[in-house]
């Protein structure tokens, strides 16, 4: 039987950060396991081309189940499975996310998550993963970043500072005009460290336990079948939708619900609760002038605000694209560009479970997307700002007219129907398996699952709740933390 001190499931996001960090030490062997191939090909590369690669065989291809929030919609959730996970597939953001949301999963009991704390791992991080503006802007970019100053936000010179408040560029995983995901930033450069193993097309089936101590990993590939391989200490690195789904095929979840599909319950954990997600929409203006190609689908500069004057920090979201998103497809041929309003601290919370005890059964993801009321709310507001936004003089020379959904939907009522009817998910689940310290929570500060030896979890799905910006480079940050964790 191969055994290796650390194994970590899922080179995505984290894990390839964590793989980095962890393989540091040259006494410690590591084992980074992926259920998907190699990266290398020309979509994931290329940043224009990422929408490509949704449904194929690099994703999961995940649905949620109907959505009441949404007009009863199925909604598509794409998940990397490829190295490098979902950062072979994003949209390449890199926002590090707002000081108050760190200071308050530190303030819930989760000590050492402050911001001072995490800034210094980004700081660190960002040395291999190498985030940077732009150096070239879209006129149209610089355009609207005018219009939402005129709409009132402040200019925001650098969002990665832990003030979001304001409109500016945000800085991007694409270095040399290539996308960098978290495979070439972390591991690539380290491939030749002897103590570094990694194994693609390799899925993992349960983790092991003895006891109540994790010892080993069942996995099953094409060229060695089924097969157990030994681990000092076991990393579920799998994402908001899969690290769940491997504690509870291990026995480690809500004893009911694993009784309901006939998995016997070994530690009683909210496992797959406290699903959050956020949420976005369209608004879609038709063009006067042809618009410049240059970043093409690359978000190059976005804007925050607080949907009231009471709230302590920000909590929406405006993205600026120079393309048509989120709207019927048109076939007048004509120019079009979007600003893209979302909320980003929903209250909304939603669950993953499975569906049968058999490795190859889906899993049931629910979002419960509007189940609270202030998320709609939040919604609204979202989409009057955009339309501020849009309305300024700085756009004058580029808006003809609002193409979607359109002038006619004003009211309340009206804008609330267009959500529910249009509205997308932004492609950001967290919180499954929450850190804390309390009964709510799956993992503690050290991100170590509770009741469970040798066993951690480090993936957005240990976020106690979401972050305010795109959830890429705070998914990288807790990889790079848990290795700091277990080498300490």
């Amino acid at each position: 039987m191969a055994a290796y001190d650390v194994v970590i499931i899922g080179a995505g996001s984290a894990g390839c950060a964590l793989a980095h960090s962890v393989s540091a030490d040259p006494s410690v062997s590591v084992l980074l396991l992926e259920a998907g191939g190699s990266d290398d090909r020309r979509a994931i590369r290329v940043p224009h081309e990422y929408f490509s690669l949704w449904g194929t065989d690099v994703d999961w291809q995940y649905r949620s189940t109907p959505q009441p929030g949404t007009e009863g919609r199925v909604h598509v959730l794409p998940r990397g499975r490829v190295l490098g996970g979902s950062s072979s597939l994003n949209g390449m953001v890199w926002l590090r996310g707002a000081a108050s949301d760190y200071d308050r999963w530190a303030g819930s009991g989760c000590i050492g998550w402050d911001w001072t704390s995490v800034r210094s791992a980004f700081e660190e991080l960002e040395q291999w993963q190498r985030p940077s503006w732009l150096p070239m802007r879209n006129i149209l970019s610089s355009t609207m970043v005018e219009a939402a100053i005129q709409a009132g936000l402040p200019w925001n010179p650098d969002f990665d500072t832990g003030m979001l408040d304001g409109a500016g560029w945000n800085r991007s995983a694409i270095v040399d005009g290539e996308r960098y995901n978290s495979h070439r930033a972390f591991v690539v450069p380290i491939r030749n460290r002897l103590n570094l193993t990694v194994r693609t097309g390799t899925k993992v089936l349960e983790v092991l336990l003895d006891g109540n101590r994790a010892t080993a990993v069942m996995v099953v590939s094409d060229d060695r079948g089924i097969e157990t391989i030994s681990a000092g200490e076991v990393v579920l690195s799998a994402g908001a939708f899969d690290s769940p789904r491997l504690l509870m095929r291990s026995g480690i979840g809500p004893a009911a619900h694993l009784k309901e599909v006939g998995i016997k319950p070994r530690v009683d954990l909210p496992v797959g609760d406290n699903l959050i997600d956020h949420l976005l929409i369209g608004i879609v203006y038709t063009s006067r002038q042809p618009v410049p190609e240059l970043n093409a689908y690359a978000t190059e500069a976005c804007a925050f605000a607080r949907s009231t004057p009471q709230r302590p920090d920000s909590d929406i979201e405006i993205s600026f694209a120079k393309e048509p998103h989120f709207a019927p497809l048109a076939t007048d041929g004509l120019p079009r560009f979007t600003i893209i309003p979302g909320i980003t601290k929903p209250k909304s919370r939603g669950t993953v479970r499975l569906t049968g005890s058999a490795p190859d059964d889906p899993i049931a993801i629910d979002p419960n997307y509007f189940s609270h009321p202030d998320d709609m709310g939040m919604m609204i507001a979202a989409v009057r700002l955009s339309r501020k936004i849009g309305a300024q003089a700085a756009l004058a020379e580029w808006n003809a007219d609002e193409h979607f959904p359109g002038v006619d939907i004003e009211s309340d009522e009206a804008i609330s129907a267009y959500v529910r009817r249009d509205v997308s998910t932004w492609f950001h689940p967290v919180g499954t398996c929450r850190m804390g310290t309390g009964a709510g929570a799956v993992v503690d500060p050290q991100l170590r699952v509770h009741g469970v030896a040798g066993l951690r979890v480090a993936d957005a799905s240990i976020m106690p709740d979401i972050v305010s910006v795109n959830t890429n480079a705070a998914s990288t940050m807790i990889g790079w933390r848990a290795g700091l964790l277990i080498r300490s």
